[in-house]
């Protein structure tokens, strides 16, 4: 886990306004030492995918998995290293957590999924490596 970071808090990484729909995406660390990457989205976009005016996607990733998160997106370091390795793959807007979430799976990275917003929740515990 991050030195300077407290279990539970989770900092901006990339904000980005298109019209009037805003994403926000945030990492932080679990009490266990899970990564949790999450993306807030809310606007009108929101309303006609989700049915609801702001909802919350998180990928979480445990412990054991962060290094080969990191080597993936091009740093073997995990730990204090991955906001800034997390902040270069999300600047610009150019990726978004979909996107890290099909590399993942493409790579066998595994991650729990949550889903959570007014009108329900969902959860996809991590897949287990063969």
């Amino acid at each position: 886990m991050a030195k300077n970071m407290q279990s539970g808090e989770m900092q901006v990484i990339s904000r980005k306004k298109q019209f009037d729909d805003v994403t926000v995406v945030k990492y932080g660390y679990a009490e266990d030492g899970s990564l949790m990457v999450s993306e807030e989205v809310s606007g009108p976009s929101t309303s006609v995918a989700y049915g609801e005016s702001a909802h919350k996607l998180r990928a979480i990733f445990s412990p054991g998995v962060i290094g080969d998160l990191m080597e993936l997106l091009g740093d073997g370091a995990a730990g204090d290293k991955a906001g800034i390795v997390l902040r270069a793959y999300f600047k610009d807007g150019e990726h978004a957590l979909i996107d890290l979430m099909d590399l993942c799976d493409l790579r066998r990275v595994p991650y729990a999924y949550q889903s959570l917003g007014s009108t329900g929740a969902t959860y996809r515990p991590s897949f287990e490596r063969p």
